[in-house]
């Protein structure tokens, strides 16, 4: 999936918000914009917003000599999300259909972005989606893929989020399960540091991409990711920075996502802020 102009404010919105809320000294801020833009001036545009947000995040790393300056923001996200956790695991055990329920959380879960141009607020959207008809529902096809299916790869994307995910990996019970972090820290997205710290290992096996892009394009995928690609029964990915990399997959994958831009609310068909367990078919 190409880069659009319309792009472009979310990419560098990740920088903005960096510059917010990342305790970046003031005398640095000037330059570093500068440097995201001359980052954005030069790409190749023909590559996804995922391979675009990953060489500008890379630039920016090497700018401010911090490997993984969004670091203190994915721990407050992390152990927010872990507070919540006793009082949703009551609430799962009481719902009528747990399996659905964990599933939504799973999907309110993909607000907590800083890469995305519009804010959203993960109390608000937890309670939103446990109420509103999802734009797209497609959660009684997964249920029965996963019913199905022997092995089952799990594409994580934010920190924060990935507690929900974990939340609804515990109510799924599926014992072939991998989970996938990105290869390397890039924006909020999650990483092997923050799986180990929500405690995915202890329910799953969890892997990398192998790459730091935020989205699992095809560029710089390890060897151990794209087989579990290739072999998985059923594919799961959550968010647009994995809908965009996975766009030109030939095969059959779950996207859980909240819907973050306008053009990806044209591509998929759903309303901007709209929630989304969608089957994307390329098989017969």
């Amino acid at each position: 999936m190409d880069v659009a102009v319309e792009c472009l404010p979310c990419v560098l919105q990740s920088c903005l918000r960096l510059l917010d809320e990342g305790g970046i000294a003031e005398d640095r801020r000037e330059d570093l914009i500068r440097r995201a833009l001359q980052v954005l001036a030069d790409a190749d545009w023909r590559r996804s917003p995922p391979a675009l947000a990953q060489e500008l995040h890379a630039a920016l790393r090497e700018a401010l000599g911090d490997t993984d300056p969004y670091r203190q923001i994915k721990l407050r996200s992390n152990l927010a999300m872990l507070e919540q956790v006793p009082e949703l695991r009551v609430m799962l055990a009481g719902a009528d259909d747990p399996f659905a329920a964990a599933a939504r959380l799973a999907v309110a879960g993909n607000v907590i972005d800083f890469g995305a141009r519009h804010r959203f607020d993960p109390a608000e959207a937890i309670e939103r989606v446990l109420s509103v008809e999802m734009a797209v529902d497609d959660l009684d096809l997964l249920r029965a893929d996963l019913a199905a299916a022997r092995s089952v790869l799990y594409i994580g994307d934010n920190a924060g989020e990935i507690v929900l995910d974990r939340l609804f990996l515990d109510t799924v019970a599926h014992e072939g399960v991998t989970f996938a972090v990105r290869g390397g820290p890039v924006i909020n997205d999650a990483t092997l540091e923050d799986a180990n710290l929500v405690g995915l290992p202890t329910c799953t096996r969890v892997i990398t991409t192998g790459s730091d892009a935020p989205g699992a394009i095809p560029e710089g995928r390890s060897a151990e990711f794209q087989q579990a690609l290739d072999e998985a029964d059923v594919v799961i990915a959550k968010g647009q920075g994995n809908l965009e990399g996975l766009w030109e997959e030939s095969r059959d994958i779950h996207f859980l996502l909240t819907v973050k831009c306008e053009r990806v609310a044209r591509l998929v068909d759903a309303p901007l802020g709209g929630f989304m367990a969608w089957k994307r078919r390329t098989s017969a």
